[in-house]
């Protein structure tokens, strides 16, 4: 044990006089250097080459190394226990910085090696970090499968290619069964780059891109897209103003893509003579179930059209022609194709024309057609006169379930009228009626009350007049016939609320997502006057994605639709006035040319 210890004694005083040693050479080497004043060179293995830059009258060297690049491979060395050889050359402020830091936080090798320098772009233009290899993932794809990188990667590498700038909405949804966008600012060039990766996409079922400014190209970009793609059977390009072009880029598809089942092209500033494209793609489109066409101009040369292709057509489910300009010969040929087509079980006419006219060939087609389930015939011009043709449809039929008239010039005599022919009728089958707007008496209701003890019957009304007054429908807070989103955006901009406002009420995690039960529950403490009913179907209107919960995203998207059915309604309004102001002029010039 003795000789051990004395054999360690020896071995540490022979290590100090090593390291006295060394200390006492780097000293005399630091005076030489002072004194001759030569810069000392670098000993490590890096290689250094000197240049010297002339910047007016001054002169200055740089020093240049292969390390300096390479700045996410290096290791610090332990400052503490090592001796730095003085240099005469300072060391850049960035590079001081860095080693500071490091440093400081005393990492380990292993975490040296995941830090990654900030890219910096010098005046002349060069960045000195282009040549390092970025990651092929970002973080937030960590957690993905391997099939969703690859599909994330693929959008990503062709907004590259395009020069344009990802949209992380599609990018989060690019792999999963439905996308939905709506009012984004993507663009023409936006939706090329969408278009290019959903190409070999077997993920998305559904497309919704609505009011995204795609216009002519953007539709060409989608349908050249489905010309290969075979899985998306859902298409939503709505408000996108594509054009006569666009739809028919569109109708050239579905020549030969005969997966899509569903197709919105609202909004898209078609006319009269673009009937003709989708005359072809009612004939050429077999899978084609539903076709919304409202937000349009169609006249009265383009429902002629229109009416030919419905009458041979008969596997078309559903077809939405509101807000549109139907009528006279154009308004009857759509609903005079009802006689001969037999796969129609929805339509939608609201917002047109329609008068006694053109319901007295209603009256007809809904006497022989069996197959249509749902009529809307909203806000149009039904006076008594057309309400008395469409009560002998309704009468004599045996196929409609559902009937909406609100919003037009219907009494309270004329909505008695209504409920008593479908409370005597032998062969009416209607369940729902929608009445929205239109008062009713106390009569009403109680045959509303007969035919609901015998069967199943839904009716919506407004107010109910009673000892020659009106009373209000308590039982359904607001009025229960009017869109809820508006309402809630009406209220929040009349008391000046905006939807960040909204959000963090609602929001108490921070997570910037409510579920259903926490937006219910906020609308209620806030004291919002709705039903438990009318909270569940605000909620399914915002919730765009359909994933039970409402985001800011979604919030935002539901207040610019809102924003656009405002900016409609008061355009209208201008139209309206307008005509009533050439209606009055037209009048006085008549009386005064009659008294001359």
């Amino acid at each position: 044990m003795g000789n051990k210890l004395m054999a360690m004694k020896a071995a540490q005083q022979q290590l100090d006089g090593r390291e006295t040693d060394d200390i006492g050479n780097q000293d005399a080497n630091s005076k030489h250097d002072e004194n001759q004043n030569v810069p000392v060179q670098n000993t490590s293995d890096s290689k250094r080459e000197i240049q010297t830059v002339q910047i007016g009258n001054r002169s200055a060297s740089l020093f240049l190394s292969s390390a300096s690049i390479n700045l996410s491979k290096a290791i610090p060395k332990d400052t503490n226990n090592a001796k730095q050889s003085p240099s005469t050359t300072p060391e850049p402020i960035s590079r001081q910085t860095t080693k500071t830091k490091r440093e400081k936080s005393r990492l380990i090798p292993d975490e040296m090696l995941q830090i990654r320098p900030k890219r910096e772009f010098t005046f002349t233009g060069y960045d000195i970090m282009a040549d390092v290899a970025s990651p092929e993932c970002s973080d937030d794809d960590e957690d993905d499968d391997d099939d969703t990188r690859q599909i994330k990667s693929t959008y990503r590498n062709t907004c590259k290619m395009l020069g344009v700038t990802p949209a992380s909405s599609f990018k989060n949804q690019v792999a999963t069964p439905a996308i939905t966008m709506r009012s984004h600012p993507t663009g023409p060039a936006g939706v090329r780059a969408m278009a290019i990766a959903l190409v070999d996409n077997q993920v998305v079922t559904s497309l919704d891109l609505e009011d995204n400014g795609l216009f002519t190209d953007g539709a060409k970009y989608i349908a050249e897209m489905l010309h290969k793609n075979r899985t998306i059977i859902d298409l939503n390009i709505a408000e996108n103003l594509i054009g006569t072009e666009g739809v028919r880029a569109i109708a050239d598809v579905l020549h030969v893509n005969h997966k899509i089942t569903s197709l919105d092209i609202s909004g898209s500033g078609l006319v009269d003579t673009d009937a003709l494209v989708l005359a072809d793609i009612l004939q050429n489109a077999p899978c084609l179930r539903e076709l919304i066409l409202s937000h349009n101009k169609f006249c009265g040369e383009g429902g002629m059209i229109l009416g030919s292709a419905i009458a041979m057509n008969d596997t078309l489910r559903l077809l939405d022609l509101s807000w549109n300009h139907l009528r006279g010969k154009g308004a009857m040929a759509i609903v005079a194709a009802l006689q001969k087509n037999i796969g129609l079980r929805k339509l939608d006419i609201s917002w047109n024309g329609y008068g006694k006219d053109e319901c007295f060939i209603l009256s007809h087609a809904l006497q022989e057609n069996t197959t249509l389930k749902e009529l809307d015939i909203s806000n149009n011009r039904l006076n008594k006169e057309a309400i008395k043709h469409l009560l002998d449809g309704i009468e004599n039929g045996d196929g409609l379930e559902t009937l909406r008239i609100r919003g037009n010039p219907v009494s309270p005599e004329l909505a008695l009228a209504i409920i008593k022919v479908i409370q005597e009728s032998e062969n009416c089958r209607i369940q729902q009626l929608d009445m929205g707007d239109i008062d009713v008496n106390e009569d009403f209701v109680s045959v509303v009350d007969d035919i609901t003890m015998y069967r199943p019957f839904e009716v919506l009304y407004s107010n109910v007049l009673k000892h020659g007054g009106l009373q209000k429908r308590e039982v359904e807070g607001i009025d229960y016939n009017v869109n809820m989103v508006d309402e809630l955006f009406k209220y929040m901009h009349e008391n000046n609320y905006r939807v960040i406002d909204l959000m963090k009420w609602l929001d108490k995690d921070g997570s910037m997502s409510v579920s259903r039960d926490e937006f219910k529950q906020g609308m209620k403490t806030a004291q919002f006057p709705l039903t438990e009913f009318q909270l569940d179907k605000m909620v399914d209107e915002l919730d765009m994605d359909g994933d039970g919960e409402v985001d800011f995203s979604e919030l935002l998207a539901g207040e610019r639709i809102f924003r656009r059915r405002m900016r409609r309604r008061l355009e209208r309004e201008k139209a309206n006035a307008k005509r009533r102001a050439e209606f009055k002029r037209t009048s006085v010039l008549l009386t005064i040319g009659e008294h001359s």
